[in-house]
């Protein structure tokens, strides 16, 4: 039985090729999209789940700050039975470090405690970790590092030097992380290498990240119901003021909520964001829905022309499950086949997702058991669900009206079809508009005014002899590299723009009584820095050596009006964080130094050129390959053992919306798989509705139709589902994309155009799909239309 119902499903499925490839198509493209973007939600909500205590583990932090302060963790401890243990990083910055042999690597580093090693269970290759981060100039390696700098060697004893001639010796090796961990690092050095002189004990000093490790998961909620009275003792002795509205502010946030759910100040790295997930499993749904629909469509048509079929069966003695189970297996058939397909998909457009995502992923990782369970779900599920309603559908006719016609008088497949049509353009109308929102939201972020000019600067990092040459005679190198008449202006910054700059509480030396000062960014510049990105000064001047200005400020105008300042120039304010007195010789315009997800915040620039990490350099216009080289030469002439490390900063302002870039083309992608799966479906519903009405169309033309005519009287049956459809979906994307776009701060207004050009795209690829196919069926001959029947 089982061998004839194969037979007589593939008979059917070669007889009818047309729908066949279309439903084969339609529904292997679907499940490609879906499993890539299931792959993708996966791989979001698998972070920091490898870790083996990971439910366990909570990070200390308040609702602004990532970070927190050095005996903060001891006294934690003391305070909590409930926990076991804890462990601190500390950011070492990015490093040049030089072998004994010459080999030279930049390297990403923290300061960490040993326990680190036992609560996140980082796993020895070689040496003693632990020991590693308990002893004063050792340091600790990831496998791939050591494999990079040392090779085959025994890397366990071997010396590394720093740019400033600080050597380490290697204690250990660990494995490295894996990539779904929001911890990143190349080294570790011992926290004591960190936490020296007095500053170890400041309850003021956000130096780090610190984690802690509970006996038991659930001892979270006895932390937390004590945490507000802890928080409040612990801060009363240097800030009683103060006390209450931070300890409101602290909380313990689990490992595993801080890719997606964190986006505090001074993060470890750039975090997810749960909205994406939920953006993308939404798309994934609407995929699924679109090719389902499709599924369902194009089954139900080649259905429809089997009535005598099962008429015949029912009169030779089939039961009605026997009609079901044969619909359900072509159903299932044709599934199966999809989602072998899709597979093929997914290992071509693999190197399309690792591009968008930065990630690596093999075919192995998508052949794993959990992962073909998931194809195997979604290829059993459609199949069921696409084929359950043309089995059941079919099975209960009478044979003998079926016998007659193969158009049962009164059946509701055509308004059913027509009904699941409209459905599908709204889930195509809402991905169309969605995309033409999110790109241009994204056209405002690359293209919005800043109020600096970030065209053709050259961003430089300073290391080594290099760096110390710079700070010992700045005129000097300076002049070297003016020298280049391409090369226009040079300066230095301690911090780029777009970067966590640091946070400091900055007050007037006279301030009002009563008055709440905010926190404000600081910035470490030279004197050359304003002139490079072309800032203006809208009062008082620029930083100047010739003035002596080494405890100077100059101020934007949002930290005039945070001051409360009504004559800036030449008030003295002081930097509490790091007890400097200075005046204010000069105020800058407004302009966005943190991505525009933000608004404008005070930002103060101190004259410390000593602080200096990057140099700028602005480039004529068209000279950027040519003065790069000449610049890369220059410097292995000035220092010939430093590290030539640079970008732009239009690039590295335009990383600040990477997410979101990645987002836009996501969508982009998929809105095109969309309208491609609903056309196919239009393209066969139009075959079928040319094809039963053949003879009609042979008697029209024989009265004088027009072929333009009648194509006109074929397509108006499915123009009018799908410009429902497309209307449906217009308050629905738009609630959509204005919950999206509350997320920032410069935004978009949602007009009508975005509409109006949904539809017209819709309409005009939806005409075309029909229109070919009618345009094809009323250009034959009459004579052989009025034999079909």
């Amino acid at each position: 039985m089982l061998k004839n119902f194969l037979k007589v499903a593939a008979r059917n499925l070669l007889r009818q090729k047309t729908y066949s490839i279309l439903n084969v198509l339609g529904l292997s493209l679907g499940i490609t999209c879906i499993l890539l973007l299931c792959l993708h939600i996966r791989e979001e909500l698998s972070y920091d789940k490898d870790f083996p205590k990971h439910d366990r583990i909570y990070r200390v932090c308040t609702t602004v700050w990532s970070k927190s302060s050095p005996p903060l963790a001891a006294e934690m401890t003391k305070a909590f039975p409930e926990i076991k243990t804890f462990a601190r990083f500390a950011d070492d910055g990015d490093n040049v470090l030089h072998t004994t042999d010459g080999k030279t690597a930049r390297l990403k580093g923290y300061y960490a405690d040993s326990s680190a090693i036992d609560m996140f269970d980082l796993h020895t290759v070689a040496g003693t970790p632990v020991d590693g981060l308990s002893t004063d100039g050792s340091i600790v390696l990831t496998r791939s590092v050591a494999t990079r700098l040392f090779g085959k060697t025994n890397p366990i004893g071997q010396k590394l030097v720093y740019d400033d001639n600080t050597s380490f010796f290697v204690k250990a090796v660990i494995e490295d992380l894996p990539g779904n961990t929001h911890l990143h690092f190349d080294y570790l050095r011992p926290m004591t290498a960190k936490n020296s002189g007095g500053s170890a004990s400041s309850k003021d000093w956000m130096f780090g990240w610190t984690y802690v490790l509970l006996h038991h998961p659930e001892d979270i909620q006895a932390v937390r119901a004590r945490l507000f009275d802890f928080w409040k003792h612990y801060r009363t002795d240097e800030k009683p003021a103060d006390a209450d509205k931070e300890a409101a502010t602290a909380r313990l946030m689990p490992i595993t909520d801080i890719h997606l759910h964190s986006n505090l100040i001074q993060e470890m790295g750039a975090n997810g964001n749960i909205l994406y997930v939920y953006i993308f499993t939404a798309i994934a749904i609407l995929i699924g829905i679109i090719a389902c629909i499709n599924f369902v469509n194009l089954f139900t048509t080649q259905a429809l022309k089997r009535l005598k079929e099962v008429a015949v069966r029912k009169v030779l003695g089939a039961r009605r499950s026997q009609v079901i189970a044969q619909f359900l297996g072509e159903a299932l058939l044709l599934a199966v086949f999809s989602g072998l397909i899709a597979l093929v998909l997914c290992q071509a457009a693999l190197p399309l997702y690792d591009e968008l995502t930065g990630r690596q992923v093999t075919m192995a990782f998508i052949f794993l058991p959990s992962n073909l369970l998931l194809t195997a779900i979604l290829v059993f599920a459609t199949g069921l669900l696409s084929g359950l309603f043309p089995a059941l559908f079919i099975s209960h006719f009478d044979p003998a009206a079926s016998l007659k016609s193969n158009k049962p008088p009164g059946s509701p497949a055509s308004t059913l079809r027509k009904s699941l049509v409209v459905f599908q353009f709204v889930a195509a109308g809402f991905l169309i508009i969605a995309t033409f929102l999110v790109y241009r939201q994204m056209s405002l972020f690359h293209d919005q005014q800043l109020g600096f000019d970030k065209e053709q600067v050259a961003i430089i990092r300073l290391y080594g002899s290099f760096k110390d040459n710079l700070l010992k005679h700045p005129d000097v190198l300076k002049r070297e590299f003016l020298s280049d008449p391409d090369i226009l202006a040079v300066g230095t910054t301690g911090g780029l723009i777009g970067d966590d700059l640091s946070v400091e509480g900055v007050v007037p030396v006279h301030p009002e009584a009563g008055r709440q000062y905010p926190t404000v960014n600081v910035q470490r510049i030279d004197d050359n820095y304003l002139d490079v990105l072309h800032i203006p000064i809208v009062a008082g001047r620029n930083f100047s050596r010739d003035f002596h200005d080494s405890a100077c400020f100059i101020v934007n105008e949002a930290a005039v009006h945070a001051l409360g300042l009504q004559h800036p120039i030449g008030t003295a304010i002081v930097n509490t964080t790091v007890n400097l007195q200075g005046k204010i010789v000069g105020v800058v315009k407004d302009f966005n130094f943190m991505s525009l997800h933000s608004s404008i915040t005070p930002l103060v620039l101190e004259y410390r050129p000593e602080w200096a990490d990057y140099m700028l350099v602005k480039i004529r216009a068209g000279k950027s390959p040519q003065t790069i080289d000449w610049l890369k030469n220059k410097m292995a002439t000035l220092a010939p053992s430093t590290l030539f490390d640079y970008g732009f900063l239009d690039d590295h302002i335009s990383g600040l919306y990477r997410k979101e870039d990645n987002m836009s083309t996501i969508l982009k992608v998929f809105s095109v798989f969309s309208i491609f799966i609903s056309c196919l479906g239009l393209f066969g519903l139009a075959a079928y509705a040319a094809e039963i009405r053949t003879r009609e169309i042979g008697i029209r033309k024989v009265i004088g139709a027009s072929t333009a005519g009648l194509v006109r009287l074929l397509s108006i049956d499915f123009m009018v589902p799908v410009l429902i459809g497309n209307i449906l979906s217009w308050p629905l994307a738009a609630w959509a994309v204005h919950s999206w776009l509350t997320e920032f701060t410069y935004r978009i207004d949602i007009g009508w155009q975005v509409f109006a050009l949904s539809l017209g795209l819709t309409l005009v690829v939806a005409l075309l799909t029909i229109g070919f196919r009618c345009w094809h069926t009323a250009r034959i001959n009459p004579v052989r239309s009025l034999r079909a029947e």
